[in-house]
């Protein structure tokens, strides 16, 4: 079977291990999805990855309304680990600008997503479980191997106090104040980064001179428009992809 034909498959996440010869079940949604929305039936074949063990060919065995048997065949793919990690910390957006933000950033290769509450955040409730399942399509469908990282939602303050403590990257902050003493965005050759972008409306003033004064953060500017947020997400991590091509 050639790498186009491999293509052409439907493509899932499972959490389960990916052992060749032996048999998964598949969950409930997945069930429905191969049944009824990819019109796929027992003896068909599809791929799975987990984030460990690569890319796997498997065979339907059993195919219900309520789940599916998967036989898995041989690994299509190994697993291979990214040189480095990229971290983007973002305020949570509004419905469908968070959706393009998380879609972009996992198609972009964003290893680690950081919802930060700031000030202006006006959507302070995170629903976790819908940011996965985004997470989870938008990995599907771009070939990923392995699945971001979600971090639970932290305060401005919380994060960038224990930042460095961790062991992160320097935080390059989307900054857009002329006033302060920036450097430009640049190709990211780097493995290892970290892009801070903030809410609508940006950081308050409180925020800013906060930000200003820590070790951690470098302030960059993006160029002389002022962007909305999911655009400077997307630019960010542009230029991150752009350094390793």
């Amino acid at each position: 079977m050639t790498d186009d034909t491999y293509f052409k498959l439907p493509r899932l996440y499972s959490e389960n291990s990916l052992v060749i010869q032996e048999d998964i079940s598949l969950p409930k949604d997945q069930a429905h999805y191969l049944k009824n929305v990819m019109r796929r039936a027992q003896g068909d074949q599809i791929r799975l990855f987990n984030g460990r063990d690569g890319e796997v060919l498997g065979e339907i065995i059993a195919l219900g309304k309520k789940d599916a048997d998967v036989r898995l065949m041989a690994q299509i793919k190994p697993q291979i680990e990214p040189a480095g990690r990229v971290h983007l910390l973002f305020a949570p957006l509004a419905k469908q600008r968070m959706d393009m933000v998380i879609e972009k950033a996992v198609e972009l290769g964003v290893s680690d997503l950081h919802p930060v509450l700031t000030h202006r955040t006006e959507h302070r409730k995170v629903n976790m479980a819908r940011l996965q399942a985004q997470i989870i399509e938008a990995s599907e469908q771009s070939e990923r191997l392995s699945l971001p990282m979600l971090h639970e939602p932290a305060a401005l303050y919380d994060v960038c106090a224990r930042w460095s403590d961790q062991g992160h990257p320097e935080m390059q902050w989307c900054c857009e104040r002329d006033r302060i003493e920036r450097k430009a965005l640049g190709y990211q050759q780097a493995d290892d980064q970290a892009f801070l972008v903030g809410p609508v409306g940006g950081f308050d003033d409180e925020e800013i001179a906060f930000l200003s004064q820590q070790p951690c953060i470098q302030p960059i500017s993006l160029g002389a428009n002022v962007l909305r947020a999911e655009t400077a997400s997307i630019l960010c991590l542009s230029a991150y992809c752009l350094g390793r091509i």
